[in-house]
């Protein structure tokens, strides 16, 4: 196989230099993530500002640029000479589960991957405290293992590993998107020479942890795979009479 890594948070991310190991055994793998962090970054691209591109060690590039020109610019600068069979983004330092998965880099790296025709897959881990990004690397080339043998085509995978030791992992549930929206709140500050300033958002996040869900499986220590599509179509406005 012929690997693209990437991720939203920066070329030094433990949780990149882990995945790589792993997926180094199924082929060449080749790494072009962001020089710094990019979390939240959604899939903006950089149609105004140049990129550039250093590489850091061999078939490993960090790019200053976003988590989408990451892959776009892997993908059609042919960085890795031959096609890719399969673009990876994170391991992600915290879940992208519900609403999360609009805002997320790491998303919409591999969604950049899909929109490409490659197959893709995210992949988050459900804790910023101590990750466990070993065991989430172990239980990914599992999945991976069983993904290649059942020979899936065309996917494009949310993938969210919950922070424990792999003894308490349950299982691995296919699951649909649930919902997690950012707070309302708009938190006001001073700087140090009294001028105001803004936060989105505070702590109250909301959580719907209906069974089925993402956040449901996450929050029962079971590892969720949503499968993603790219078409926003409402197929049921289709007949509106406007």
């Amino acid at each position: 196989m012929k690997i693209l890594l990437t991720n939203d948070d920066g070329i030094q991310a433990k949780g990149l230099i882990d995945l790589y190991e792993i997926l180094s055994t199924f082929g060449e793998t080749i790494i072009v993530a962001p020089e710094y962090n990019q979390s939240t970054k959604s899939h903006s691209i950089s149609l105004n500002t140049p990129l550039r591109v250093r590489e850091t060690q061999k078939n490993k590039f960090a790019l200053l640029g976003l988590p989408a020109d990451c892959v776009n610019f892997a993908i059609n600068s042919k960085i890795g000479k031959k096609p890719f069979d399969l673009v990876v983004s994170g391991i992600n330092d915290g879940a992208n589960i519900g609403d999360d998965i609009n805002y997320s880099g790491t998303v919409a790296a591999a969604r950049e991957g899909f929109l490409h025709g490659v197959n893709s897959i995210a992949i988050s881990i459900a804790n910023k405290k101590n990750p466990k990004y070993k065991e989430c690397s172990i239980y990914f080339k599992a999945i991976l293992d069983k993904i290649i043998s059942i020979k899936l085509k065309s996917f494009f995978l949310n993938i969210n590993y919950p922070n424990v030791v792999n003894d308490k992992i349950k299982g691995i549930k296919m699951t649909k998107q649930g919902s997690r929206a950012y707070g309302q709140t708009i938190v006001p500050k001073k700087d140090p020479r009294g001028n105001q300033y803004f936060w989105i958002g505070g702590s109250d996040l909301t959580y719907k942890s209906k069974t089925g869900t993402d956040i449901h499986a996450i929050r029962n220590n079971y590892i969720s795979v949503t499968p993603l599509i790219t078409d926003y179509t409402d197929s049921k406005r289709l007949k509106l009479k406007l």
